[in-house]
């Protein structure tokens, strides 16, 4: 195939619907270097190809050649994506943020006076996170998974690992609200009997991050199965979540040396819940 003028200019967001056209004809390492790549966008942009192979078992050709299967060049045009996107990120460490992050890495002092530097990271990377979801996340998106809860019989709700407290207190704040709500918390490892109860009319809100719980995407299908819809948490195009949603929504994108911010699925789940209390005579069901 040959190769697309002016690819290497594309943004982020461009990329990413490219990787997802692509991303089920990869191979099954090519999937993986994917899966790397975009759960640890800072590790791609200012680690070199040799560092990135090295921590994924791979050699730097197969960077190479999922490049390649991209129709870039090389996978120093993909960095240079990564890294365009991590300079618009995070506008307070525009400048010097590949120092600071270096040096987070490295264990060294870094930051304002009498302030922590790893603090200081994390509070930028999660008002980042909160101003990525003021632009992702449209007004008429939005308003359809509300009125996708309202018009449901019965409303679940899961997530797993990382994502259990945004499920948690989703949850709280529909039954304050009198909305007929479920945690599908698996206690005991009942995951899958509890998930047997959703059916035709029903929504299952679901949050899933990297590394994807399978059980999670599990019950995703079942509940499609069963004639339910899905409302989906994300963090990109390619999350598997996002082929079993009626709706989705993407935040959370930014990890820091690993690490993923949650503030903005927090407070995605809070406007959910507010934006349904806002008209609660008609989704009391109790």
């Amino acid at each position: 195939m040959a190769k697309t003028e002016g690819r290497a200019d594309y943004s982020f967001d461009e990329f990413n619907i490219v990787l997802a056209g692509r991303f089920d004809g990869l191979s099954k390492q090519l999937k993986k270097i994917a899966r790397f790549i975009l759960d640890n966008p800072v590790d791609t942009a200012l680690d070199t190809a040799a560092e990135i192979a090295n921590r994924l078992e791979v050699q730097p050709s197969s960077l190479i050649r999922f490049a390649q299967a991209l129709d870039f060049e090389g996978f120093s045009e993909i960095q240079k994506i990564f890294r365009a996107n991590l300079v618009q990120q995070l506008p307070g460490y525009s400048a010097n943020y590949s120092d600071r992050i270096q040096k987070l890495k490295e264990g060294a002092s870094e930051g304002a006076e009498g302030a922590h530097p790893i603090l200081n990271v994390f509070m930028e990377a999660n008002r980042d996170a909160l101003t990525s979801l003021q632009s992702e996340v449209s007004v008429a998106r939005l308003d359809e998974a509300i009125n996708t809860i309202k018009a449901a019989k019965n409303i679940y709700i899961l997530g797993q690992r990382r994502s259990f407290p945004v499920a948690s207190y989703l949850y709280y704040m529909m039954r304050n609200l009198d909305i007929r709500a479920f945690l599908l918390d698996g206690v005991g490892g009942n995951l899958s009997e509890q998930a047997r109860l959703i059916g035709d009319g029903d929504v299952l809100v679901v949050a899933t991050f990297p590394n994807y719980a399978d059980e999670v995407i599990g019950v995703a299908q079942q509940a499609r199965d069963s004639g339910a819809k899905v409302i989906a948490m994300t963090d990109k195009l390619v999350s598997p979540i996002v082929k079993l949603s009626d709706t989705y929504f993407l935040t959370d994108k930014v990890t820091v040396s690993g690490f993923r911010t949650v503030t903005g699925t927090m407070c995605l789940a809070q406007a959910l819940a507010i934006g349904l209390g806002l008209d609660s005579n008609q989704i009391s069901r109790t």
